[in-house]
């Protein structure tokens, strides 16, 4: 038997921050950091709340287990009745981590400023040990959000760097969904809605227009609610070994990753091609994985993506810790060390 369900009631359209007032008369933490804390965009929603908003705007890119540890007592403190996360995926995931390691039944709201990690209808938070340099992924279906509200202005202000690498990291949550191994009939309608979204609109937010920023922002949803039912797979475990060791944006190395992994899979994995042909024609390429990854590869060079890892890497321990990552389970594989090993030579 399969199962798929969808948990987080989306906010979209027309005012869709007015579903805040469903939750006015609580005690509200928001979780963001500190530069959206402070640039005004932060009042547009504690304008709308009326009860006792305390905000913890602590988080850094990367969330840190002492970062976490921080806003749990920041909780205690505060005990609030609705936790909000104000932000990409760093605060999404820090409050994710908050209300895990706290353990109050806390319900949460997330209000996403990027579009790129879908976190905001995700059960996914990654979470790294800067001691160790490994970044976790913590899976629990209790990370769900209550709510998420989707709102095309606060991206008006994205830098271009960052569309780029958060709109690269879309394209490969779709990706990756459609061939995992919990695919099915739903998520992949939901992946290839998402892939193709993505695609055609992600040059025009680079650009800055709004209309394209707000169909990412639909694309990054889409994708993560692809994702969280089917899984994703040896792209984002490698780029969680690789983000865990040498501190690069996610999307910035799954843009380097993505075409390389597409390319792999399309020549060693039968159930690949034919799916991977369908993302294609989606696309308006032909219809084959190598296409697919050739077209990847031209439009993040056209986004300023790195033709290659920008830092020394370690290779062996890179596939070692990759190998260990909860991604890997549902890569439609077979997944070796050495086949890591010779996608990593890839962007050396």
């Amino acid at each position: 038997m399969e199962e798929f369900s969808i948990q987080t009631r989306l906010y979209f359209g027309a005012d869709p921050l007015s579903a805040l007032t469903q939750v006015t008369d609580r005690r509200v933490l928001v979780i963001t950091d500190g530069f959206l804390a402070s640039s005004g965009l932060l009042d547009r929603v504690t304008g709308r709340l009326k009860g006792p908003v305390e905000v913890f705007d602590g988080v850094e890119p990367d969330p840190s287990l002492p970062l976490v540890a921080r806003g749990v007592a920041a909780a205690r403190s505060f005990a609030p009745q609705l936790l909000l996360a104000f932000g990409g995926g760093s605060p999404m995931d820090t409050a994710k981590g908050i209300r895990y390691f706290w353990g109050a039944d806390c319900p949460l709201w997330c209000v996403p400023t990027t579009a790129g990690t879908g976190s905001e209808v995700t059960s996914f938070a990654i979470l790294t040990d800067p001691e160790k340099g490994v970044k976790h992924a913590l899976v629990e279906e209790s990370l769900l959000p209550q709510a998420a509200i989707l709102a095309p202005e606060f991206l008006a202000g994205v830098p271009a760097g960052v569309t780029a690498d958060t709109g690269m990291d879309v394209l490969t949550h779709a990706a990756e969904a459609y061939v995992a191994v919990r695919a099915n009939p739903f998520t992949d309608a939901l992946a290839e809605k998402a892939f193709a979204l993505a695609w055609k609109h992600l040059p025009n937010a680079y650009g800055g227009d709004p209309r394209a920023k707000a169909g990412m922002l639909e694309a990054s949803t889409l994708a993560g609610l692809a994702f969280n039912a089917a899984g994703l797979g040896v792209c984002h475990a490698l780029a969680h070994a690789l983000g865990g060791a040498y501190h690069l944006p996610h999307g910035k190395i799954n843009a380097l990753l993505l075409p390389r992994v597409v390319a792999w899979h399309g020549e060693t994995t039968p159930g690949c091609r034919e799916k991977y042909g369908c993302l294609a024609r989606l696309c308006g390429l032909s219809p084959t994985p190598r296409a697919l990854a050739s077209g990847l590869r031209r439009l993040a060079l056209s986004l300023g993506e790195p033709e290659r890892f920008p830092k020394e890497m370690d290779v062996g321990k890179i596939a070692v810790r990759a190998m260990a990552d909860r991604c890997i389970q549902t890569d439609p594989g077979p997944v070796t060390e050495a086949a890591l090993r010779a996608i990593l030579e890839g962007i050396r």
